[in-house]
């Protein structure tokens, strides 16, 4: 156990930048403490830190939730170590422990369908489906099948915490749930806490074409979650929506007809860093109107970013320096 600890410390240097960026000093400093504190068996103490992120719903600099980050540490243990089957397995074993140790923990069985869900997948593959071996989908929905039945069995506590739901939504989009039913269950979470934003790109990954869905079908429903959250946010969830729905599955072909997005992106990342001035949404800014060929907009991001580049928020580690040259010859004109 020892040694896994060591190495799932080493590679989350992996994940971090040299830039003095406070988004990802947050989300690293978050997911070192619940690392350590889940393979140490620490589970009072990883009781504590999500239960103060739900009740306070702190946020990370850039605007997330700090639980989100939380839960996020647990996709990381399933995907980014050296890995197999008997790491999974381990994993999954501490997590029933948590559970054993404390029956009534919201975020443990929240965990543990994390961590079955991202078993379900590893024995899958990314790919299409017609590319997955015939003897790899009885376990594929044998994982998965318990993730849900995990959260099935906890609801009646555990969804108060909205991270059960973003969870839920991942497991029925595995599960090719209808789509009345999937969408019921994103009305469910939406009304409880609507700006819980892992809801909302869990319910993306749903409505991509890889999931048999549409760019319209993403459309819309960033569209819906604009409006759930404009009270708070104004458009903000533009910015958030197409970003991640760019970056996960759909990247830059939704810009084939650029200004049909780009017009709603823009007043998103207006609100956002209105909202959350940091250094990564001000980035992602920068990124998108240089994508969308808009030179005066990319120009003014990087008058504010001031030369705080952070490498990770980019395509490449050139692509900066060509968008901001892009953005001042154009300006020069």
């Amino acid at each position: 156990m020892r040694i896994i600890q060591v190495v799932l410390i080493l590679l989350s240097f992996l994940f971090m930048t040299n830039a003095n960026a406070d988004e990802i000093e947050d989300r690293e400093g978050i997911r070192g403490t619940v690392r350590v504190a889940f393979l140490d068996g620490n589970f009072k103490k990883l009781d504590a830190i999500a239960e103060e992120y739900r009740d306070s719903k702190a946020r990370t600099a850039s605007g997330l939730w700090k639980l989100t980050t939380f839960y996020s540490t647990f996709d990381i243990l399933a995907w980014y170590p050296t890995y197999g089957e008997q790491s999974l397995d381990r994993f999954e074993q501490q997590a029933k422990k948590w559970i054993d140790e404390a029956p009534e923990s919201k975020s443990a069985y929240i965990a543990y369908a994390i961590l079955l869900y991202r078993h379900a997948f590893f024995v899958r593959g990314n790919g299409y489906a017609s590319s997955v071996a015939p003897e790899n989908w009885p376990v594929f929905r044998k994982y998965l099948n318990e993730a849900h039945r995990q959260l099935a069995a906890s609801k009646a506590f555990a969804s108060s915490d909205p991270h059960w739901y973003a969870t839920m939504l991942n497991v029925a989009t595995g599960e090719y749930w209808p789509e009345p039913e999937f969408d019921a269950l994103l009305d469910e979470a939406a009304g409880r806490e609507p700006y819980y934003y892992e809801i909302y790109f869990a319910a993306i990954i749903r409505k991509a074409p890889q999931w048999g869905g549409s760019l319209d079908d993403v459309a819309e429903l960033i569209d819906h979650a604009v409006q759930l959250t404009k009270p708070q946010d104004g458009v903000g969830f533009y910015a958030r929506g197409y970003w991640y729905a760019m970056d996960q599955y759909l990247g830059r072909k939704m810009f084939r007809d650029s200004q049909t997005y780009w017009a709603k992106i823009k007043a998103g990342f207006e609100d956002l860093v209105k909202q959350y001035p940091d250094e990564w949404n001000l980035n992602a800014y920068a990124r998108f109107a240089c994508i969308s060929l808009d030179a005066e907009a990319t120009h003014r991001a990087f008058i504010r970013l001031d030369g705080r580049i952070i490498r990770e928020a980019w395509d490449s580690d050139d692509m900066a320096g060509g968008c901001e040259a892009f953005s001042s010859d154009e300006s020069s004109k």
